[in-house]
């Protein structure tokens, strides 16, 4: 490895970047008028690196130094593009300028998201890249774009493209994962890599993150990759309640389990006879605490496992990051910048929010006060595309504001349906139901609420590795 270029350059870029999009950003707080020219700066360079994330992401790229560039690149993209939406919605605003929405509360709502925008721009130099002060940042942007840019495009040039696999959208669609390219990227390295000489007899990976922040999509997203499905013939998952049978007594749950059962389970799974002939990967789901001199017995102990298989660990508890024999894929939530472009695509489709600012203003503290995860994004922004009227929006952020119950979608949906029934399950099925949340709002499904044994309302549609559609049941005849 050419040290200087693949280390000391992306650690070089990522410095000269930062103190580029600290000055242009710190421009926004002078008025509108003195913010043309740094404002084709910033969309000047951001429009650079759009290109060059896209062209970063198109190749397989497995050095760790270049991946976090690109991480930090792809942020720096968004929260750019974050600060010249909200200038446009300011500039709409101070000039007296809206759309043709209902203007009941807009004041309210463009008083909150002003404050909100004020907040932004503070605080979204401060987050760039955590960078320095700005002196200079005109000549040094010519710097980035004839020097660093290049050099960064270079190294990323040498490595192999990616075959292309059409998506709906470059966002999240069926088999597409959005802000999650970079940890995608180090799974499929991992899979792919050789244990070196010497290595415990298991070669481990643990995903670690926090509920809800997409870590069996991403594992999932990882195993459709064409590499990996070439890798490895049989590619098995195991959830919580599989492990412990294995390593429990015949009949025993889950919920009569204290802990060992789970050791024991993975210990039994990896000594089937059907993995000691092929090279395979095994994946377990929300793994459970394990003991960590028994784990460690069992790491060094040999194994019957085909050379080359992998074992995967998705789970909460960052103390099982210890499980890996390799540094652990931490997930976190999406920045503030980041989940907003998620949401609105969602929420807006194909439409402008400069277009409809007071529905975007609405929008934007919707977005805020989403907890950042994929599921309520999707199932709230759909609810919300196909009621595009801002009275409806402010009805759904005042459900919000009020709402205790968790998973935030299901409490505003709750709010908002008008179901004399009880909630009785939400979750995932393998058959379409056959009501949506707009038939139930638009009162449509005729009769089919009503009925006795209740009734199944469709929230969104899952196609990774299988069709499956995630919903909420009501039951009608428990209802008083």
């Amino acid at each position: 490895m050419d040290f200087t270029k693949e280390v000391v350059l992306p650690v070089a870029l990522s410095e000269v970047f930062g103190r580029i999009l600290s000055f242009l950003l710190d421009s926004f707080s002078r008025p509108a008028a003195a913010r043309d020219v740094p404002r084709r700066r910033l969309e000047r360079l951001l429009g650079n690196i759009g290109t060059t994330v896209e062209e970063a992401e198109g190749r397989h790229i497995t050095n760790l130094q270049l991946l976090s560039h690109l991480r930090a690149l792809t942020e720096g993209m968004f929260r750019g593009r974050f600060a010249l939406e909200v200038a446009d919605l300011d500039d709409v605003k101070n000039a007296g300028d809206g759309d043709d929405d209902d203007a009941t509360g807009a004041d309210a709502s463009f008083a909150l998201c002003s404050s909100l925008n004020r907040a932004k721009r503070s605080r979204v130099t401060s987050l760039i890249f955590r960078g320095g002060g700005g002196g200079g940042g005109g000549g040094a942007l010519e710097l980035l774009k004839s020097n660093y840019m290049r050099e960064f495009i270079l190294l990323v040039q040498g490595y192999p493209r990616k075959v292309h696999r059409p998506v709906k959208t470059t966002l999240y669609m069926d088999r597409c994962v959005f802000g999650r390219h970079v940890e995608k990227e180090r799974i499929v390295d991992f899979l792919l890599q050789r244990p070196p000489a010497g290595a415990p007899y298991l070669s481990v990976l643990a995903v670690v993150g926090g509920k809800k922040v997409g870590k069996t999509t991403l594992v999932k997203h990882a195993c459709d990759d064409e590499r990996v499905r070439d890798h490895f013939a049989p590619i098995e998952w195991f959830e919580t309640p599989d492990v412990v049978r294995e390593g429990g007594l015949p009949g025993q749950t889950v919920w009569e389990s204290d802990g060992p059962e789970y050791l024991a389970g993975v210990r039994r799974i990896v000594a089937e006879p059907r993995f000691s002939t092929t090279r395979s990967l095994l994946v377990f789901e929300d793994a459970w605490p394990i003991d960590e001199a028994a784990w460690s017995a069992l790491a060094s102990t040999p194994t019957t496992l085909a050379a080359g298989t992998k074992l995967l660990f998705t789970c909460r508890d960052s103390d099982l990051a210890r499980l890996g024999t390799v540094e652990p894929v931490v997930l976190r939530h999406l920045p503030p910048e980041e989940y907003w472009y998620y949401f609105k695509a969602f929420a807006f489709g194909g439409a402008d929010p400069r277009d409809h600012p007071r529905i975007a203003a609405v929008g934007r503290q919707i977005s805020e006060h989403l907890e950042r995860t994929f599921l309520d994004a999707r199932v709230l922004g759909t609810l919300l595309k196909s009621n595009f009227d801002a009275a409806f929006w402010r009805r759904v952020l005042v459900a919000m504001a009020g709402c205790s119950r968790r998973p935030l979608h299901v409490g505003v949906l709750l709010e908002l349906l008008p179901v004399h029934g009880r909630l009785q399950s939400y979750g995932y099925c393998r058959s379409p139901p056959k009501f949506t949340v707009q038939d139930v709002l638009s009162a449509t499904a005729g009769g089919g609420p009503a009925s006795e044994e209740g009734f199944t309302i469709h929230l969104c549609r899952e196609t990774l590795y299988m069709d499956h559609w995630y919903s909420i049941t009501f039951s009608t005849a428990a209802a008083g």
